[in-house]
């Protein structure tokens, strides 16, 4: 039977589906460039062969029964995103599971993903294992792999930029919403009063969506339960990955997943150094 899904679906169900899902390690030598870099978390897993498959293969080795399921996607002929739930048992955990979300944008370059970006909600995972709960898993889409290929669309791009030109766009209530589960809002955690930036690191649009990444840089709200209050104004980084619609030239609607956890980790750093200093930059 002949092949009808479009390239940059056939691509995307390979990594999420064949790769992932499967654990097949030796599929990213189709799917991905040698020189294929991962942004996440503030870490870069930059090339292949060097970063990236090992840290997979570390992901697979703790999550032994890993899945992945999909709930949406963007498809350009070379851009594509996913919003997706990770979800397994750990094996040095007997009995435990957990579920995360996370959103991923890819450029695609020859036909291989090139680079990408990507954030989890991993305080999220944290929480579930510690306290032996599973959250509920969202449906996935119906059918993510038919999804249309649509050029990139300079108009999108320009109304997501105009929005994310607000560095608080991401904390207030509005358009966006937050892929995270319990514990604190965006909006508890980094204080939407000045100085507040951001660094727009990547940006790609098929249609009337597109798919960014960005840094929030400001200043602890205080949001935390377990930590500190004396650390509230300590300059923190909250890093994002998000899946916009754009209509009538507006941002209409935000998926929206940060590094809640990393943002947590910095805290932590900050306490031990007993410092309140530091840098969102």
């Amino acid at each position: 039977m002949p092949e009808t899904l479009n390239a940059s679906a056939r691509l995307l169900r390979a990594f999420a589906v064949d790769f992932l899902t499967s654990h097949d390690l030796d599929a990213v030598e189709s799917i991905m460039d040698p020189a294929y870099c991962l942004t996440i978390g503030g870490y870069a897993l930059d090339g292949r062969e060097k970063s990236y498959r090992p840290a997979i293969a570390s992901l697979f080795e703790q999550f032994p029964g890993l899945c992945v399921t999909v709930h949406d996607v963007m498809l350009g002929p070379d851009a594509a995103a996913l919003r997706f739930t990770e979800h397994g048992a750990p094996a040095k955990q007997p009995g435990g599971t957990a579920a995360w979300a996370g959103v991923a944008l890819f450029r695609i370059e020859a036909g291989r993903l090139r680079c990408g970006w990507a954030e989890e909600d991993y305080l999220a995972r944290k929480r579930q294992l510690k306290t032996g709960r599973c959250d509920p898993i969202e449906a996935p889409h119906a059918a993510p792999w038919d999804a249309s290929c649509e050029p990139a669309e300079a108009s999108t791009e320009d109304a997501v930029r105009r929005w994310l030109s607000d560095p608080a766009a991401c904390l207030r209530p509005g358009p966006v919403e937050e892929v995270s589960a319990e514990g604190p809002r965006f909006a508890a955690l980094v204080s939407a009063a000045a100085p507040l930036r951001s660094n727009l690191t990547a940006l790609v649009s098929a249609g009337e969506r597109a798919a960014f990444y960005l840094e929030c840089c400001g200043s602890y709200a205080g949001g935390f339960d377990d930590i500190d209050a004396a650390l509230t104004g300590t300059p923190v980084i909250l890093r994002m990955a998000g899946l916009a619609t754009v209509r009538q030239a507006e941002v209409a609607q935000a998926q929206v997943v940060a590094d809640r956890l990393g943002l947590h980790r910095q805290l932590l750093d900050a306490r031990r150094s007993g410092s309140r200093a530091g840098s969102a930059g």
